[in-house]
Formats: C-alpha cells, structure tokens, sequence
C-alpha cells in the first residue's frame, strides 16, 4: 500500500516550499488547495517536488472550497494539464462533471471520493458500485466511525474491491476509525493518508506519516500480516503501540499491534477480533473479557482479572501479567509481610494490588470515592474499606493508586487535584501510581516531595509489557 502524505498549506509559497522540503523524502503527497487563496499550478508543480494528488474538498466533505461545479472543475483540469498525477473529485459533483473531468484530466488519473463526516452508511456497497460506475482510476470512500464496528463495513469494502481489482482508498475517520488507516494495508488497498504532525491533521483520526511508516510500517504490511492490539477506553495515552511494534520491527517479524477504542465488548469480539492472534486489555474491560475468552491461564483464573489474550487452535487464552510484574516491583522495595496499605480504587488494578497484598501477608484497605464499590471490593478480599476523605487516619507503609485520576495536568498545565490529602504522605512511605502518562504524575510529585519513596506506573507498563511480549512472539512462532 502506498504512503501519502497529506497537506493543507494556506498559501503558494507554504505549498512550495511543503513540496520542496519533501521532495526527496517521500514519494506522493495530496495538496489540499481548498484553503489557499491563490493557486498557480505551472508554478506549483513545477519540478523538482513528489508526485501529488490535488484535491479540493468542499465545506460539506471537510473542506473549505465554496465556488460552483464550473470553478472545482476548473480547478482540477488546469491541476491536470500542468502534470499533477492524481485529482481528486468528489461523487457528489454529479456524473456530468465528473465525466467532464476524466475527459480534460490529460495524463492525471483520476479519484472519485465519497465522504461522509457524521457516521458511517448501511449503503457503502451501493456507493462504491456508483462510484466505480464513472471507471475512475481509484475510488475513495471515507466515513466517520461512531463505533469500532463501523470499521467492519470499509474492510468489507476493501475485499470487494480486491475481488473486483478496483484501486481503493477505504477508511473510517475519527479516533474510533484509526485502524482503518493501518489495517486497510493488509486488504490491499491503495494508499493511506499521514499528517505531517499531529496539530497539522487534514481529517479527524488521521496519524501522522512518521507513526505510519516507522510505527505501524503500513507500506510492509500484507494479508499473512499477525494482528495484535489493545482493548480499551481511553487508549490515546497507552504507549503499547511503541513497545510492541517496536519489538516486532526489531525481530523482522511480519505482525503490526493497534489501538483499538472499543465502547461494546459484544459488537467487537462479534465484528472485529476474528483476524486478531492476541490482544492487551486495559481499563475498563479486565475484568468484562473473562466471558469472552475460552480458557484462563495462572493467577488469571483465581482473580478473574485478564489483561493478556492470545489465540491458539482458534481459542482465545487468559493471562494476568500485571500481577507477577506488581509483584516483582513491590519486592525490590519492601516485604509486604505484615505491611499496611491502602489502594485507592475499586476497579480490577486494584484488586489485582488487594490479590497480591492479602497473598503476601500485608494489612490492605481498600479506598474509594465510591463508599458501595469499595465495601463490596473489601468483602470480596477479606480487607478493610475507607473513603479518601478519611485516608489521613491510616498510617500505611505502601500507598497505591489504581484509579486513572492522575493522568495528565489541568487544563493551565499545573498538577490535577489529589484524589487524597497530602497529608496522608509522610516520610519513609512507598507510594505507588499505577498511571504511567505522565510518569511523574501530580500523586507521585506531592509523595516525593514529603520524602517518600516513589514508583512510577512506567515501571509497571514495562514489566508487564516484557511479559506479554513473550506470549505473544509464542503466538507468532
């Protein structure tokens, strides 16, 4: 599949110069002109610059071109005879125009797009047959994904138009749609799109050309392709796209390992895991896939918690990695025998954190925003409860965080608000956050500057992530 890079520069001279500095480094980038206020084509696709796709999106398909079918159509022709490679013409122009186009589009090939920017169709097929109708050179269907499901209907898309051996560009816009502009690659479709940066995106979900290329490496990827990826909601900070895939790279391996935003276990696992040989699972769902695998592996089984999923002989397979890498941090620190702690939270990390502590000897009190969670938390583990508001008559040994309340800062940049007292820190404590985006997070700045020892939920992501890594080059091999 080929790699574009997409642009939407304001002017002539910011075009040129796009065109310039990416002449030598890549080899197709679409220019999208709806937003420049002059446009002289013999000037700005004069060599020496990368092939181009000329495109000039209408307000309705997220563009800014406002003239009349006459203008778009002049636009493109004029684009066409001083030697863009590839114009690109929405469907909804009319068959009249478009046919006009191909006729005047002298040695430029022609792509006849279809957008939709609020969700994604139940008629794409009938879409694409209209669209192909006009025997364009590529076809391009590009619509907003509300749900990770939607996806399923453009890799159908793909398979058709492989069957067909129709040039096609098929992809799901929005956070939701991301793995159609990775995916799309393995079902032999004809280009994806990459934003020079990610505050320079030209569609919503678009990822840049550096994640595309040396991340994801869509332009290797094929149909014997071994998907992996992470179930969750948020996954926008999780760094297992990095870790992982840079595994992959590292071995040669023919694998690629995605984000996967999921709102509906039932419609993914139903939709969309089929392909898939493992998978990570992450909050909110550690504990909602049980149901979904057909077997749990170790400590999986007894706490019913499963943050690693791979597939052999077609059956998915459970594990807990978190545990066995909490555990090895905790050991370098302190012996748990007889410690006291306090977890904060009420979700499956903290009760992975209760699991391991009662197993090791140590005094726990759950704690939590939620009096009724952590009460029924507490009598699941045989542990104590308490709120936040009254965490500062627990003296405790080790304090952990599994709640994702300290991700990021607010919005002036400063540190979040704690979920805790800082009076509840004192010197010579452990203080653990399970968050690791940012490492330092505002819980572990207050808890080093009162003298306590820290450890960052970095140091839990790698361990972990080391684990899981092993299982799945097993599944791959």
């Amino acid at each position: 599949m080929k790699l574009c890079l997409s642009v939407a520069p304001r002017s002539m001279e910011e075009a040129i110069a796009l065109l310039r500095q990416y002449h030598r480094r890549i080899g197709l980038v679409e220019v999208r002109v709806d937003l420049m206020k002059r446009v002289d084509f013999g000037e700005l696709l004069r060599r020496p610059r990368p092939d181009v796709i000329i495109t000039n999106r209408r307000h309705g398909e997220g563009g800014s071109f406002s003239g009349t079918a006459s203008g778009q159509l002049d636009v493109l022709s004029t684009a066409a005879r001083f030697g863009a490679e590839y114009v690109d013409v929405e469907l909804s122009w009319g068959t009249k125009m478009i046919r006009r186009l191909i006729s005047l589009s002298a040695g430029a090939k022609t792509i006849v797009s279809h957008h939709d920017m609020n969700a994604t169709p139940g008629n794409l097929g009938a879409v694409y047959q209209r669209a192909r109708s006009l025997e364009p050179d590529v076809v391009k269907i590009a619509v907003m994904a509300r749900s990770i499901a939607d996806n399923r209907a453009v890799f159908d898309l793909c398979e058709r138009a492989k069957s067909d051996r129709q040039p096609l560009i098929a992809l799901c816009m929005g956070e939701h749609g991301e793995i159609s502009r990775i995916l799309a690659a393995r079902l032999g479709a004809f280009l994806t799109f990459g934003a020079v940066a990610e505050s320079s995106v030209t569609a919503p979900g678009q990822l840049t050309y550096d994640q595309l290329n040396n991340v994801f490496r869509v332009q290797k990827l094929n149909s014997r392709t071994k998907l992996f990826g992470l179930i969750g909601n948020p996954v926008k900070q999780s760094r297992g796209i990095f870790y992982h895939n840079a595994i992959f790279k590292r071995r040669g391996l023919n694998a690629v390992y995605v984000n996967l935003l999921t709102d509906d276990m039932d419609r993914f696992f139903e939709t969309l895991s089929g392909p898939f040989t493992g998978f990570s699972v992450t909050m909110p769902f550690k504990q909602q896939v049980v149901p979904y695998v057909h077997r749990l592996e170790g400590d999986a089984g007894s706490l019913g918690i499963v943050n690693t999923i791979v597939r052999r002989r077609h059956l998915l397979f459970g594990y807990n990695t978190d545990l066995p890498a909490l555990a090895g941090i905790l050991k370098k620190r302190l012996n748990l025998r007889s410690k006291r702690v306090a977890i904060i939270g009420t979700g499956a990390t903290a009760k992975t954190m209760a699991f391991l502590c009662v197993n090791s000897g140590a005094k726990s009190t759950i704690v939590g925003r939620d009096a009724g969670k952590a009460r029924r938390l507490a009598a699941e583990m045989n542990v104590d409860w308490n709120t936040p508001e009254e965490l500062t008559d627990i003296g405790c040994d080790l304090l952990m965080n599994a709640t994702p309340a300290n991700m990021g800062t607010n919005q002036s940049g400063g540190m979040r608000p704690l979920l805790i007292p800082t009076s509840a820190f004192r010197k010579g404590m452990v203080v653990f956050d399970a968050v690791y985006e940012p490492a330092a997070t505002p819980m572990l700045r207050h808890a080093e500057m009162s003298g306590c020892t820290v450890i960052s939920g970095l140091e839990l992501f790698r361990r972990q992530a080391r684990l899981q890594s092993r299982l799945f080059l097993e599944a791959i091999s």
